[in-house]
């Protein structure tokens, strides 16, 4: 549950930082602040109930973290900002597929991946390896592959 929530943490994160393209423009400071309470008021007037009170869940929410948590989501953020736009559409296409799973598929891949961090580096990269032959393959033999770790 632990990365569904840092994910979800994150994503709230940011959809309450990411600014508009006009803020990045140079101007005067007081410029800047006009401009950003101008849309941000154009923004929430624009929001429906249900999305306000989700607003306000979220910055509960971000008041009561520490500011260990804090810290991390802004460094996460902060990646997340310096990514290459084609980088951020895929993990935006992989969270809209997660999103979409059933529960107990997600509950298997958490628990996959859990198991993978606990790993030894040596054996993770062993893995890569084997995984990055199979990937080698032609098609047929991959399917063939595929076919008998299915029998």
């Amino acid at each position: 549950m632990r990365p569904l929530k840092t994910a979800a943490s994150f994503l709230w994160l940011l959809t309450l930082l990411i600014a508009p393209a006009a803020w990045a423009q140079p101007a005067p400071r007081a410029e800047v602040f006009a401009q950003n309470d101008n849309d941000a008021l154009e923004r929430w007037q624009r929001m429906t109930p249900e999305q306000k009170q989700e607003l306000r869940d979220r910055f509960q929410r971000w008041k009561n973290l520490p500011p260990s948590e804090k810290e991390e989501l802004q460094r996460k953020f902060d990646n997340w900002r310096r990514l290459p736009s084609e980088e951020k559409a895929t993990a935006r296409r992989n969270f809209e597929r997660w999103q979409k799973l059933p529960p107990e598929q997600r509950e298997r891949l958490q628990e996959r991946w859990r198991q993978w961090r606990e790993l030894p580096p040596e054996r993770r990269e062993e893995l890569q390896r084997r995984w990055q032959r199979i990937e080698n393959l032609p098609p047929e033999k991959r399917e063939q592959l595929r076919q008998k770790f299915q029998e």
